[in-house]
């Protein structure tokens, strides 16, 4: 829904497109314009001395000899003006992209201030992708809009403007016509660009949508190939899509019809002119060289109002863009960190305080999240919330952070509603750990770093480290605390980055202390160091704990147990447990029965906590070295200091840099070498052919315009020019016959410039959808490991969909047409240039060269900026999404400023390429601005000399060189689609790369299809070896990896994080295959089925549960096998065994309910219950597990846990579990201990109790004891 704003005010207006430039620009940009203007106006002024030439030329023909003498003054003054057009064209073109350019670089900084600064409330309902997608492509419109094409269009203007008083005031009898038909073309024009400018951005609002399908799909990738979702997710984008393209050849038809009808109209002027023109000469009113000037003036003038529509297109675009990002800039959050107001008071006690609180989510104002809650917690004191998921603990720690306020009642801090405390203030008081810890793209240093503000000593952040735990094995690495910990801080184990989150938190050295799920996701190796730190980490502030876990909050000082928004039950654990309440029930849910009739245990097998360091510190080690020299090829991104305010490098980011520079020339030469794969283009616009010729016939039409109208303005002019020559008056003789074809040549440029931009749009959006199509469908046809590659993130992926498909379809739409019409002007220009003087026609042509240098050279200059600019723009984009995703973190730790400051540093690069543009493509466009002229002098000076040799007479010379300048401006256009060129080429060239590449899991392969159900569900891995292929020095399994589970069995995979467990189900589902061994289903390799039918046996749960952003039903119905009808009652009854159906149905649209962004409306446990009803729709024979109840409160968890095992017990299911919590997996049939790459222990719980080695151990830790 668009508000009454939008609808009144769709895009700014062209004054506050620059409302951000400073004054030094505004300075620059009136310069700019000044001397664009001068550009505009010395081509209509050259007109004036090209009339002056030819009287002097025609009134002194009578002495041939004396003609150079006398015609050299006119001849100079022209190369005058061409020195002054080349100039300014020059300094103007340079300003423009200069002054656009740092314009568009501080709106882009702005813009992610500004998106940085909104509450959470706004991101619950602006897509990341969007704000992402924003970020990337409507910044680059406004560019477009505000640079160069700004300039040109006020070039044009002035061209125009200039034409016409010339005309006027040379023969105002004659150029008053021009008032006929100027309303008509102008009102043309108008209703074009207002068409334009709807059409543009309607489709503008379906690509985004498009983007959002694409961004969803490759971010949850592992979830679309498991439920090989591939084909439903190019459907849903090619719905965006199509509505893209309708909007786009409804703007094709627009811009068809309004060329058409222009140049028929401009035409259709022009016979009108000239018939009147000839007769004010017959009157003796005009003399024939002064209709001349009127007449050329006027086509300039003309001729520059044809190019304003294109040019204003990009200026309607930048329009359009302008007002979504500005707004977003204007737009004040009602929670403001860049507010200095609020209450700082001088000393904080940590007495928190909810009073009467109600809560509703902004997105889900019909859910009452928490009501009328009222609890006092004092300084000092751990509190802890337990409850199911969705019952409100969560929402009461971000209601303390202020990421929202309470709809009714408040909470304080210290007895000051926390509304009356100043922001920033606030969350510097108030240390965050999360479930998912957030760690930037940076070095250990820097991540700890991130929770102060203040100037740290290194002894103080070694004394955080200690405190959390973490000091020992980040001295152990390689880099030490210098070591970078890669993206979403994948160099270290979970509860390696969980440390370090505390050790930051800890470093804020925080009143306040929020633990939102700090272990739940922790193997129990892990989880005992983690749970240790946050203990010590506790005990000096006020601590508020969110857990499902149990075992780490029995001895916080208060536990709180949470239903449905209100507190069920409050007091310390052994007082809840004497209740024999809710809690006692919780309790006795999560403890792992380890205890036989008969047994004993009293031998305690747990390792210390130096041990479990020194085991996960040697596998790490390892981890670091080999990923330091795999990164030694890829770019470390770079990084500002703390505390610092400009950016340092760290050596060995500067070293991976220049590295990385050094590959990029490296691919620039051998881009260089490819050449525009436009056969391939051609080849797959097979369906478009029909709409290429038409477009190719009438642009060859359109070529031909202008050198017929050069030659039968030449005979005109030559009729009542030259003394003595008799205008006949007949109706189809003299000048009314050439005014009557003047009309024939309107009518032809109706149909020629019509058909052309029609043609070739329709054609270019028809096939811009279908390569899009194709290139998505590609990417999702491409094996697991591709999407590990650094250079295949989603932003780039996005991009690439955004921008190629467009780019390369103006190989053979627009670039195509341009050129056929340039070459049919040229060659028939040519032929008629050459019959009336070959000698001046070839003079002329040694001009070629030169013009064709200069174009060479600006195609090199474009390309290789685009090619430059898109890297480093993808480079700059990574910090930006960066912040963007990882909001929440971002305003936790009031770093929103740190992280404009990284965006300002890393935009330099791209700034720098854009002032390298500015001056070398400036050359380049000035050299073709003041050519035309330079050949015009040229063109004079060899005219004249064959006069005056006798080799031609004055209308062979007129007629020739009147075609050939025509011919050049009109072929001047070549200069409109070099940058397309360019930009098409890269884009060409990186659309079929993907379209070809050859994926090495190819799920077009045939194999084996059992029907589904057939299977029995053995599985078997034997002697596997395995290496992620984004990390191949570093081992998984070395081929001592064994496992075989027999059908309808339920097989547990337990050990610490990084040794497999998640592998194996990736193999089994064939993401990855291994280097050696075999992975088998019922006693086949799985390579022997087709991918398809492979996966459509199984079905995965994983920890993160990938929702869609669409409706629950939807979402459940992709779990559904292709051509399987399932009725809503199965949908229902899958819902009740995962326990979510009741909450369900209590949502106001039920099934219907939107999930948001990534299930953003959905707590962790109930997206979880939904990922476990989807999965159980699948009806598969093998069901994947991982972490599958790791997000879930233990009676959820529980009651999901009991009806899997219900439903595995009914239908036959072999199971693969991965799970920390032991208590889930107890009753396997078979679980196994994964350490150092291979099986070191296996059996049910009881006979892995009775072995009392490490199962026996990590049971032990997790155990609670019911008092």
């Amino acid at each position: 829904m668009h508000s009454p704003k939008k609808e009144k005010q769709p895009s700014v207006s062209i004054i506050q497109l620059f409302r951000f430039s400073t004054f030094g620009e505004r300075i620059l940009m009136l310069l700019a314009t000044i001397l664009s203007i001068a550009v505009g106006v010395i081509q209509p002024c050259s007109i004036l001395i090209y009339g002056k030439f030819l009287g002097t030329l025609t009134g002194s023909l009578s002495d041939i000899d004396s003609l150079l003498d006398i015609t050299a003054p006119v001849i100079h003054i022209m190369a005058y003006l061409g020195t002054a057009v080349l100039v300014s064209a020059y300094a103007s073109n340079c300003l423009w992209i200069l002054t656009g350019e740092s314009q568009t670089r501080r709106i882009r900084i702005m813009y992610l201030h500004a998106v940085l600064r909104q509450d959470m409330s706004w991101f619950d309902k602006a897509g990341e992708g969007s704000l992402n997608t924003r970020l990337a492509t409507d910044t680059q419109l406004i560019q477009d809009g505000i640079s160069e094409k700004f300039g040109l269009i006020i070039t044009l203007v002035a061209q125009f403007i200039a034409g016409v008083v010339v005309a006027f005031v040379q023969g105002w009898r004659l150029a008053i016509l021009i008032l006929v038909v100027l309303p008509l073309l102008a009102i043309t024009v108008v209703v074009m660009s207002h068409n334009m400018r709807k059409y543009i951005r309607l489709a503008q609002a379906s690509y985004a949508d498009a983007g959002s399908v694409a961004e969803q799909t490759f971010n949850a990738i592992r979830t679309v190939y498991s439920f090989s979702l591939q084909q439903r997710m190019v459907n849903l984008y090619e719905v965006q899509l199509e509505k893209a393209r309708k909007m786009g050849i409804k703007r094709g038809i627009t811009i068809g019809a309004g060329f058409a009808v222009f140049m028929f109209l401009f035409f259709a002027s022009y016979a009108l002119i000239l018939w009147y023109g000839a007769k004010l000469v017959s009157q003796s009113q005009m003399k024939g060289p002064t209709v001349l000037v009127v007449f050329l003036s006027m086509m300039m003038g003309c001729m520059a109002f044809i190019r304003l529509p294109t040019n204003l297109s990009a200026l309607s675009g930048a329009c359009g863009a302008a007002f979504k990002i500005f707004e977003i800039i204007d737009r004040v959050p009602d929670i403001d960190p860049d507010s200095n107001q609020g209450l700082i008071p001088d000393h904080v006690e940590g007495a928190l305080e909810f009073k009467n609180v109600m809560f509703k989510y902004p997105t889900r104002p019909d859910v009452t999240i928490l009501k009328d809650l009222s609890l006092k917690v004092k300084p000092g004191m751990t509190v802890a919330f337990v409850g199911a998921s969705g019952s409100g603990k969560s929402t009461s720690i971000q209601l303390i952070q202020r990421f929202y306020d309470p709809l009714s009642g408040q909470v304080s801090l210290d007895g000051h509603d926390l509304k009356t405390l100043n922001l920033k203030w606030l969350r510097q008081q108030i240390g965050v750990v999360s479930q998912e810890p957030v760690l930037f793209n940076m070095t250990i240093r820097q991540n700890l770093l991130m929770g102060v503000s203040e100037k740290i000593s290194n002894e103080q952040i070694i004394e955080a480290c200690k405190e959390a735990n973490c000091h020992s094995f980040i001295s152990q690495l390689p880099q030490g605390y210098d070591t970078i910990v890669g993206d979403f801080g994948s160099m270290l184990s979970g509860g390696q980055k969980q440390r370090i989150a505390i050790a930051r938190a800890i470093l804020k050295n925080p009143t306040i202390l929020l633990l939102d799920e700090a272990t739940s996701a922790l193997d129990t190796q892990s989880e005992r160091l983690v749970q240790n730190a946050l203990d010590r980490a506790a005990a000096k502030r006020t601590t508020i704990v969110v857990a499902h876990r149990l075992s780490t909050i029995r001895n916080a000082d208060l536990i709180v147990v949470m239903d449905h928004g209100e507190i069920a039950e409050q007091g310390k654990h052994e007082e809840l447990i004497a209740k024999n309440g809710s809690y006692a029930d919780l309790v006795r849910k999560q403890t792992i029965d380890t205890k036989r009739e008969g047994s004993d245990d009293d031998t305690d097998s747990t390792k210390t906590e130096e041990q479990l360091e020194q085991e996960e510190m040697n596998i790490l080690r390892k981890k670091i070295t080999r990923e330091m020299s795999r990164r030694s090829g890829h770019e470390l991104t770079k990084v500002l200091s703390v505390n610092e305010k400009t950016p340092d490098d760290s050596p060995e980011e500067l070293d991976a840099y220049e590295l990385k520079l050094k590959k990029e020339k490296e691919e620039k030469k051998m881009m260089k070498k490819q050449k525009a794969p436009t056969w391939k283009v051609l080849r797959d616009m097979r369906q478009e052919y029909m709409w290429i010729f038409i477009g190719t016939v009438t642009s060859v039409i359109a070529g031909c315009v202008f050198p017929v109208y050069g030659f039968l303005f030449s005979k005109i002019i030559i009729l009542i020019s030259v003394p003595g020559t008799v205008i006949e008056q007949g109706p189809m003789q003299g000048v009314n016959l050439y005014a009557f074809i003047f009309l024939i040549i309107g009518i032809l440029a109706f149909f020629g410039f019509g058909g052309q931009n029609w043609a070739f749009e329709v054609a270019g959006e028809n096939y811009t959808k279908r390569l899009r199509l194709k290139v998505f469908a590609a990417y999702l046809r491409q094996e697991v490991g591709f999407f590990d590659e650094e250079d295949n993130n989603t932003g780039s992926l996005i991009s690439t969909l955004a921008v190629d498909a467009k780019n390369v379809n103006e190989l053979v739409t627009r670039v195509w047409g341009d050129v056929v019409a340039m070459f049919s002007t040229i060659i028939f220009g040519l032929i008629v240039a050459m019959v009336h003087s070959w000698a001046l026609t070839l003079i002329i042509l040694c001009f070629s060269p030169f013009i064709i240098a200069t174009t060479a050279y600006e195609r090199q200059v474009q390309r290789g900026f685009e090619d430059n600019t898109k890297k480093a723009n993808a480079q700059s984009g990574k910090v930006a999404g960066e912040a963007i995703r990882e909001v929440r973190t971002v305003a936790s730790l009031n770093k929103q400023d740190y992280f404009e400051q990284r965006y300002i540093h890393a935009t330099e690069r791209p700034h720098r390429l854009a002032l390298k543009k500015a001056y070398l493509s400036s050359i380049a466009y000035a050299l073709n601005k003041g050519v035309n002229i330079y050949t015009s002098c040229v063109a004079f000076y060899a005219g004249v000399r064959l006069i005056m040799d006798r080799m031609i007479d004055f209308p062979q010379m007129f007629t020739s060189m009147t075609v050939i300048m025509t011919t050049a401006e009109s072929a001047g256009r070549s200069s409109t689609f070099v940058s397309t060129f360019a930009k098409a080429k890269v884009s060409a060239i990186a659309s079929f790369g993907i379209i070809e590449r050859q994926p090495k899991i190819d799920p077009d392969l045939e194999g084996i299809e059992p029907k589904v159900g057939s299977l029995n569900g053995d599985i078997e891995f034997e002697n596997i070896k395995f290496r992620y292929p984004a990390r191949p020095k570093q081992a998984i399994f070395d081929g001592e990896f064994n496992l075989k589970g027999k059908a309808n069995q339920t097989i547990a995979l337990v050990g610490p994080s990084g040794c497999g467990k998640s592998t194996t189900i990736g193999m089994l589902q064939r993401w990855y295959d291994p280097l050696e061994g075999k992975v088998s289903l019922d006693n086949q390799d799985v390579k022997s089925y087709s991918l398809h039918n492979l996966r459509s046996h199984m079905a995965l749960v994983s920890q993160e549960p990938s929702l869609f952003d669409m409706t629950i039903e939807e979402n459940l119905r992709f779990g559904i096998v292709d051509g399987v009808e399932v009725s809503q009652q199965e949908i229902e009854e899958a819902c009740k065994a995962a326990n979510i159906h009741e909450f369900i149905i209590s949502l106001p649209d039920g099934y219907k309910t939107r999930v948001g962004d990534k299930g953003s409306q959905l707590s962790g446990g109930q997206k979880q219950r939904i990922a476990i009803a989807r999965a159980l729709l699948r009806k598969p024979r093998v069901l994947l597990l991982d972490e599958a109840t790791s997000a879930l409160d233990s009676d959820s968890e529980k009651a999901v846990q009991k009806a899997i095992d219900t439903i595995l017990d009914q239908g036959g299911r072999t199971t693969i579990t991965i799970a920390h919590r032991l208590s889930t997996i107890q009753n396997a049939d078979l679980i196994c201990v994964i350490k150092n790459g291979k099986v070191v222990e296996q059996g049910s719980h009881w006979e892995l109790l009775n072995l009392d080695g490490v199962y026996a151990g990590l049971v032990k830790e997790q155990s609670l004891t019911v008092l």
